[in-house]
């Protein structure tokens, strides 16, 4: 904005007084220096001396400001920001023509300017605090709110991703068919001895025979020789008055009861039929704890039903009498199982399934060693009973603190609770409180075990028997006896300083279900 001279003329009152005219230059003077303080300082002193003064009229001119003192004063205003040396100069002389009020009261203004600039720039800095809070605010919330949502579905395309990717392996690796033979050798044992598996049906009579007044049980069996000998469970045929055997092509035929043996809960039946193929018989001696088994049966009368699992544990006792040995599996078992083989991977009958632990099927049932049905199954055949050899002492388990009281190496061995008088022991000088260790070279584990090794022995045959008697090794020979049939009775020899055991009656004993 500038004012010509050549259009109009400021307008100043009229006034001859000196006084006033020097006050008007004064007043000029502070606008002046005012304006070169800043651009807005210049706008403001223009548009004071403009309010004294005609209109403005429109900027053509940058022709710098001439005062004269005998005339009236003529405006013109450079351009904001574009000093030259005859404004400087101006400016430079009249600042000492100034009074020192003057002087002080533009100094006074120019701080008034200098601190509203300060004030605005520190009222424009302190929103950044404020906007930095709301942003942080807003990121918070986003987080809060969207956060979840992208970890869950960061994790849901990493588990599709993850199981997509195994899909694909696991598509590729099996066109090689890597399980194939694992199934084929399932297949080829299944194979193998089902034609020699049989179903048992056992009728029982009730009512005096009357017609119609019978009950019909149901077990499995397994044909262990070509003349058509069957071994099944004892208690599969309890109190039945005849049977009827189908085998694997369903063709029945009548069996004959050749022996039965309670203690052992075996049974022998024989049929006549030919083409018969039996079982081959394992050594449940050499199976080892971990070994795949398989379980064959007519469970709920599903006839030729193929169970496995693996060989769980052995030397467990049975429930009728601690002096059983039985082999502990987990395949399935159930009613209708009883007296079906147990095989392992060579087909081979290493046991006979006879019971499970409870009501039902919770993944542990048991089965007659092979080692025990073979020598039963022998004895049947040949002389119609089970001759077994007797030893006459009372074993137990060997514990930790018997071990340590005993000074004994280990847990092995069975540990002589008494000894019966004027038996086979008894008669070889073995106490009560002896620890028998090995039998004819055998070493003895647990203490059922010298159960079924002396029962096995031949009555009247020399036996060699390692024993530990106050922690000293001794040896001694041993003349095997015949157990009677009916139960024994006698005086027990008691070792002296063998403490009793406190255990109540059937405490950990487990509640095992004929199948």
């Amino acid at each position: 904005m500038s004012i010509d001279p050549s259009n109009s003329k400021p307008h100043f009152v009229d006034s001859s007084s000196n006084d006033l005219k020097q006050g008007n230059l004064h007043s000029l003077k502070l606008q002046l220096h005012r304006r070169r303080q800043s651009s807005d300082g210049l706008e403001d002193a223009a548009n004071s001396a403009a309010s004294d003064s005609p209109p403005a009229v429109p900027e053509e001119s940058a022709e710098p400001l001439t005062l004269s003192p005998d005339s009236e004063p003529v405006l013109t205003f450079e351009p904001v920001g574009v000093p030259t040396e005859a404004s400087e100069e101006y400016s430079d002389t009249h600042w000492q023509q100034l009074s020192r009020r003057d002087q002080e009261r533009l100094r006074r203004q120019m701080d008034n300017e200098l601190r509203k600039k300060n004030l605005q720039s520190s009222n424009t800095g302190s929103l950044w605090p404020a906007y930095t809070l709301f942003t942080s605010t807003v990121l918070l919330l986003a987080a809060w709110l969207i956060g979840p949502r992208l970890v869950e579905e960061y994790n849901f395309a990493a588990t599709r991703g993850k199981v997509r990717a195994e899909y694909e392996s696991a598509v590729r690796l099996l066109e090689d068919q890597p399980l194939e033979k694992v199934s084929k050798a399932f297949q080829l044992v299944a194979h193998k001895v089902r034609p020699s598996v049989v179903s048992i049906n056992a009728i029982k009579e009730i009512n005096g025979g009357r017609p119609g007044s019978h009950l019909t049980g149901f077990g499995s069996g397994v044909i262990m020789s070509a003349e058509g000998y069957i071994i099944t469970n004892a208690h599969v045929l309890e109190d039945a008055s005849s049977c009827q055997v189908q085998l694997h092509d369903r063709s029945r035929y009548k069996a004959q009861l050749v022996g039965i043996d309670l203690f052992s809960d075996l049974a022998v039946l024989k049929i006549d039929a030919s083409n018969l193929v039996p079982a081959k018989w394992g050594d449940s001696d050499e199976a080892s704890v971990g070994s795949i088994v398989w379980a064959i049966g007519s469970p709920y009368r599903y006839e030729q039903t193929v169970t496995s699992g693996i060989l769980s544990g052995k030397d467990r006792p049975g429930d009728k009498t601690r002096k059983q040995n039985l082999l502990q599996t987990d395949a399935a078992v159930n009613p209708g199982n009883s007296g079906g083989p147990l095989v392992d991977a060579n087909g081979d009958v290493i046991g006979i399934n006879t019971s499970i632990y409870g009501e039902s099927f919770q993944g542990i049932s048991f089965a007659v060693p092979s080692s025990t049905a073979q020598f039963v199954y022998r004895q049947l055949i040949e002389k119609g009973k089970v001759v077994r050899g007797y030893l006459g002492v009372h074993p137990r388990e060997v514990t930790h603190r018997l071990a340590t009281n005993w000074s004994l190496p280990d847990l092995d061995g069975a540990l002589l609770e008494g000894v019966m008088s004027n038996s086979p022991a008894d008669l070889a000088g073995i106490r009560g409180g002896d620890v028998i260790r090995s039998w004819n070279g055998k070493a003895i584990r647990r203490y059922n075990t010298l159960y079924q090794l002396a029962e096995m022995a031949e009555p009247n045959s020399r036996v060699e028997v390692v024993l530990i008697r106050n922690g000293e090794q001794l040896q001694t020979e041993v003349v095997v006896g015949e157990l009677p049939q009916a139960s024994q009775a006698g005086e027990i020899k008691r070792g002296p300083e063998l403490p009793s055991p406190r255990i109540p009656e059937n405490l950990g004993r487990p509640n095992r279900s004929r199948r």
